[in-house]
């Protein structure tokens, strides 16, 4: 592929992954607001983080399966984000009236949870298949672009809404995605799949090695996102509850996932060198001991900061890690549907059993802080596991 769409093919799917991943604490975000002013319980609050991811991850491999035997990954990327933009609007309009909130909640969440389900398993084919070799680090590349959207929307929310008013401010970002939704749809519509390994023929099978590979990875992945995703959903009411400050909350994800925007690429580089086994198993271990040292001090700010930071900075690195460890694997025709397993089972539906555990946690009183444990807990078993994962060549 020409040197010129390759450069494009990154740069939208960049743009596009700023803005999904941008709406990834949106939520964990609204939390706080929905809870300090109209006083909806964490529970019913947890339970819409566990519909949204859930929805994302189920419809996932659906979705994968789908582009991976037709040529509309640009039309459904698109789709996907417009369905996030949507899902903005109604976060806003649900601040119009408490008797409006419970119901416009409930949609958004769900609009949110499907439209969450198209990019990560789509881009990261995309680029796989246009970079190959330098896969790692495209995805890298990529993923940052996606850090950088997950860490400083939480404060341009928060500005939006101290400017403009929760309405307004969420209103507004809503027709910043129906624009991005534009500029993929038609920036990407010259991208075809190689029609020779691209699209995968209906009667095309895997080796079942290649079946194991998928079931121990995802359970590891499983595991481990419960932790991740789990913590990160309350992390803000965490904060808030130790400082007392919902700008303070937004601030903090902001500062804390600017970790991540420099681990996607030195660690799309490392899966690139060192490959995705060894470079998995390494920021598995990273996160835990970076997210015990954020619990040690959570009363002091700039520590907690620091520790959280470099928890970013290993834990969500999944993207180039995960995506590029499945594209040294798998047959490129299967790329979409494989990234859809690990990403949308493994991922997302963890993250969204991890948002389930806290939920239940706090509904059975337990403090965020002994949720939390309980969850570093669940990392190191997911570690623990890490060596049963298939070492060399897979399949035939």
């Amino acid at each position: 592929m020409e040197p010129v769409r390759k450069g494009r093919i990154l740069g939208i799917t960049s743009l596009a992954h700023f803005a999904n991943d941008g709406t990834f604490l949106i939520f964990p975000l609204l939390i706080v607001y929905y809870h300090s002013i109209y006083n909806i319980s964490l529970v019913f609050l947890g339970s819409l983080s566990i519909i949204y991811t859930l929805l994302s991850g189920l419809l996932s491999p659906f979705i994968g399966d789908f582009a991976d035997k037709h040529d509309l990954d640009s039309k459904l990327m698109s789709l996907g984000i417009f369905l996030e933009a949507i899902s903005f609007l109604l976060f806003g309009l649900s601040f119009l009236s408490s008797s409006l909130v419970y119901y416009l909640t409930i949609i958004a969440s769900i609009s949110l949870g499907v439209g969450q389900a198209f990019y990560h398993p789509i881009g990261g084919a995309m680029i796989s298949r246009s970079f190959k070799s330098q896969a790692g680090r495209a995805l890298g590349i990529n993923g940052s672009m996606g850090s950088i959207g997950r860490s400083i929307m939480p404060s341009i929310v928060t500005l939006f809404i101290v400017i403009l008013g929760e309405v307004t401010g969420l209103i507004t970002l809503s027709i910043y995605m129906i624009a991005v939704t534009l500029i993929i749809f038609f920036g990407l519509s010259f991208y075809k799949k190689d029609p020779q390994e691209g699209v995968r023929n209906k009667k095309e099978k895997l080796d079942k090695a290649f079946y194991k590979f998928l079931l121990i990875l995802g359970i590891i992945v499983f595991i481990r996102s419960m932790f991740i995703t789990g913590t990160t959903t309350f992390t803000g009411q965490f904060i808030y509850d130790v400082y007392l400050s919902k700008t303070l909350s937004g601030i903090f994800l902001t500062v804390g996932f600017i970790g991540s925007v420099f681990g996607q690429p030195a660690f799309g580089y490392l899966t690139e060198k060192k490959g995705g086994r060894f470079t998995f198993a390494l920021t598995s271990v990273l996160s835990i001991i970076f997210f015990l040292g954020f619990l040690l001090f959570d009363k002091s700010l700039i520590l907690a900061s620091l520790f959280y930071t470099l928890f970013t900075f290993a834990a969500f690195s999944s993207f180039p890690v995960l995506l590029g460890y499945v594209s040294q694997t798998f047959p490129r025709s299967f790329f979409t549907v494989a990234n859809s397993y690990i990403w949308g089972i493994g991922v997302t539906v963890g993250g969204a059993a991890g948002n389930a555990m806290i939920t239940a946690l706090v509904g059975l009183n337990f403090s965020l802080l002994i949720s939390f444990y309980i969850m570093l807990g669940l990392a190191i078993v997911s570690a623990i596991l890490i060596p049963l994962i298939p070492r060399g060549k897979i399949g035939n």
